[in-house]
């Protein structure tokens, strides 16, 4: 009879797990429509440190995960296009720190140093592996590096089991490729 009970505790154990992963889920889905209705407003009036602080606040909020943000310096010019892109790459690496990370603090940090924008993600899950890195089907790496990309932009993301991982995204601030229109 200890099969049925090893039975009824994995029947158990698959519906707790089932819950759990609906509740994940939904979360991902509150913060996602949280963030995608005030986006334009917040991201348009106060700017992109602004914007930054108040979605990680909020994703602090509903997911009980510590962010902080660190800007330097406190106010960047970057037109609307990069700003919306840099904001989308943060909401979705937020959103994958929720999915995989298990992680308890996310640190954002913006800066800018001889006209490069360097945007750091860094949190203390259990650190992205090789395979997800390069894995095809990692919808939101693949639009983090689309974003980027078209940006004149790139992508860096390394895992480590002891530091987490951490995403870097560097981009040129000024419109230099244009400039011969």
């Amino acid at each position: 009879s200890t099969n049925n009970t090893t039975a009824t505790d994995h029947e158990a154990l698959r519906d707790k797990t089932k819950t759990m992963q609906a509740l994940i889920d939904e979360t991902v889905q509150t913060v996602h429509k949280i963030s995608e209705d005030l986006r334009p407003a917040i991201l348009d009036d106060f700017g992109l440190p602004t914007a930054i602080e108040w979605h990680a606040e909020e994703f602090e909020k509903h997911t009980g995960i510590k962010c902080k943000t660190v800007f330097f310096p406190k106010e960047f010019d970057l037109g609307k296009e990069k700003s919306t892109a840099l904001f989308r790459i943060v909401q979705e690496s937020l959103t994958n720190i929720i999915r995989h990370a298990n992680a308890t603090k996310v640190e954002i940090k913006l800066s800018e140093k001889s006209g490069i924008l360097v945007l750091e993600i860094q949190d203390n899950g259990k650190g992205i592996t090789k395979a997800a890195i390069i894995n095809p089907r990692s919808f939101g790496l693949i639009g983090i590096r689309e974003r980027a990309h078209s940006l004149g932009g790139e992508v860096r993301i390394v895992g480590s089991q002891d530091t987490g991982t951490r995403l870097t995204v560097r981009m040129p601030i000024s419109e230099r490729k244009d400039s011969h229109d």
